[in-house]
């Protein structure tokens, strides 16, 4: 009966105390912050009930060699690697912190021989010069009475888990990073052709004006600003080039290739178009569920208000079982017998008392990273926030622009036309030609221009949406 009562009371001092670390941290949604009821720039074309999609983000444009190298992104990307292997430390510090769970046992072994100094002996012996023989086993076990050790394990976990949802987003990170990249490149060249064709009609100008110089119908001024002209056209094309590599260098480097090794064609034959399909960007409070680097921010901020419960739970005392047990003797021969048998076992209780205020200095160093984690999500929260409401404006703003622009360069193309067909019927002089050229080309490029600004504002969405929808 005694017995029973005994195990009782253990059963409820564990039970009941188990929690003490969990009661004395904060509570698992304080400092959780709340999400704004919708976004400013939403409408009806953004809501929930839009159409979702279950492929891979980038599928929706529909672009093949944009697939293929984020494939080859997500298998050789450096950055990829290393947070890999941050994930695998994690996971390792958790098994670390995990096996203070269970007893620890160690084994020894020993035989030696040694001489004690007679002169340094109290008592008499039959030979100061004696071998030694040991076998024996121990082990210690931390009673967890206030659940500290599962506190750290728990914290622990915690953290692997928010390593590894910062490895999604930065994973995320680099994939749109990489579409963006890639849109830039078609942009790139299709505003290099753009401006190739300029220097074509500015050096047509040039040529003109030099022949209108030697008739003696024309002026040296209209032949230097010709020249100019032209000149600046060329040099527009020589940056257009410069730019157009270092983009390709950048695609060369995400997908883990030397730009020297990188020799795949990203042009657009058929020309690039905007993403046909609408992204919904439903409420606010989904993207704590969407978002990985607001799951890591709430892991975060889980396990710094578990470790305030740890360091408090310091201040209480840690009882240890050890024991250790064995055979010894002096001789190897008798090692093994009955008599040869030893064990030493009992609780270690250790008190704090004086530390110097080491354990409240540690606690207050635990809540105050507890308040860095809170304010950190609330910060990644409002950012959040804050991108897809800028992708939302740049996506409906720029479909505006992208409707004027393209009237624009219907015009310019019919007042080209226009000046052409004067031109052919003696009507209007080459140079009407080559100012409505110079204007279609120009309306051109900035229609191009907002093309690229578009795409790269439809993987903004997708990515500020945490990749799914």
């Amino acid at each position: 009966m005694l017995k029973r009562s005994v195990g009782l009371i253990g059963i409820l001092v564990l039970t009941g105390c188990a929690s003490f670390t969990e009661r004395r941290s904060p509570a698992q949604d304080e400092g959780v912050p709340a999400a704004p009821a919708s976004f400013a720039q939403s409408n009806a074309t953004t809501s929930p009930s839009a159409a979702s999609s279950s492929e891979p983000w980038w599928r929706v444009f529909k672009e093949p060699a944009l697939d293929s190298l984020i494939e080859r992104l997500n298998d050789a990307n450096p950055d990829i690697e290393a947070a890999l292997a941050r994930i695998d430390q994690s996971f390792a510090i958790l098994g670390i912190t995990r096996g203070a769970l269970l007893p620890t046992v160690l084994g020894d072994a020993s035989a030696g021989r040694r001489r004690d100094s007679v002169n340094n002996l109290l008592f008499p012996i039959a030979t100061p010069e004696y071998a030694r023989y040991r076998i024996g086993v121990g082990a210690s076990w931390e009673i967890d009475l206030w659940g500290r050790v599962r506190g750290g394990v728990k914290r622990d976990r915690l953290t692997a888990e928010s390593s590894e949802l910062q490895f999604k987003s930065q994973l995320l990170s680099l994939q749109a990073n990489l579409a963006r990249q890639y849109f830039a490149i078609q942009s790139a060249e299709a505003e290099l052709g753009i401006l190739r064709e300029a220097v074509v009609i500015r050096e047509e100008n040039l040529k003109l004006q030099q022949s209108r110089l030697q008739l003696g119908s024309g002026v040296e001024v209209d032949v230097a600003r010709a020249r100019v002209e032209a000149l600046n056209a060329k040099a527009s094309e020589e940056a257009a080039v410069r730019s157009l590599g270092k983009l390709r260098h950048a695609i060369a480097a995400l997908v883990g290739v030397a730009p020297s090794g990188f020799k795949d064609s990203l042009a657009n034959k058929n020309g690039a178009k905007p993403m046909a399909q609408t992204v919904p960007a439903g409420v606010p409070s989904s993207l704590l569920e969407r978002r990985a680097d607001l799951r890591a921010a709430d892991r975060t901020l889980r396990a710094a208000a578990i470790q305030v419960g740890v360091r408090k739970s310091d201040f209480l005392p840690t009882i240890t079982l050890t024991g250790s047990g064995g055979l010894a003797s002096l001789k190897a021969s008798s090692l093994f017998s009955t008599d040869s048998g030893l064990f030493d076992i009992g609780p270690q209780i250790d008190v704090p008392i004086f530390q110097a205020g080491a354990r409240k200095s540690a606690v207050a160093q635990a809540q105050a990273q507890w308040r860095e984690a809170a304010a950190n999500y609330r910060g990644a929260l409002l950012t959040a926030v804050r991108e897809v409401d800028d992708a939302l404006l740049d996506i409906k703003s720029l479909k505006s622009e992208s409707t004027v622009r393209h009237a624009a360069v219907n015009a310019a193309t019919q007042a080209a036309q226009a000046a052409t067909r004067r031109h052919d019927s003696g009507l209007a002089s080459y140079f009407e030609v080559l100012d409505a050229e110079r204007e279609r080309l120009q309306a051109r490029l900035m229609e191009n221009i907002l093309l690229g600004e578009r795409q790269a504002a439809a993987v903004s969405l997708i990515q500020a949406l945490g990749g799914s929808w």
